[in-house]
């Protein structure tokens, strides 16, 4: 998986089990998340970081999310 570590705009939906992504937009084209497959939480000095590991269903990304500023990330992509 490419390590990266690029800010994008991203769409959610929220419900009873959270928050969860379902498109986002990276190198200028809206990638549409089929299925997230893996949800964790890590800190970043006081910051709380929710990890997706998501697919479009032929590539796996992981889309972060900050909650402390609430800003989303793309920090890996690959096959």
């Amino acid at each position: 998986m490419e390590d990266l570590r690029e800010a994008i705009e991203t769409g959610v939906l929220f419900g009873r089990g959270g928050i969860w992504p379902v498109w986002f937009r990276w190198n200028g084209r809206k990638v549409q998340v089929r299925q997230v497959t893996m949800r964790w939480r890590t800190t970043q000095g006081r910051a709380l970081i929710t990890h997706f590991a998501v697919t479009d269903g032929l590539n796996l990304y992981e889309l972060t999310l900050n909650h402390q500023d609430l800003t989303w990330h793309l920090t890996g992509a690959g096959e």
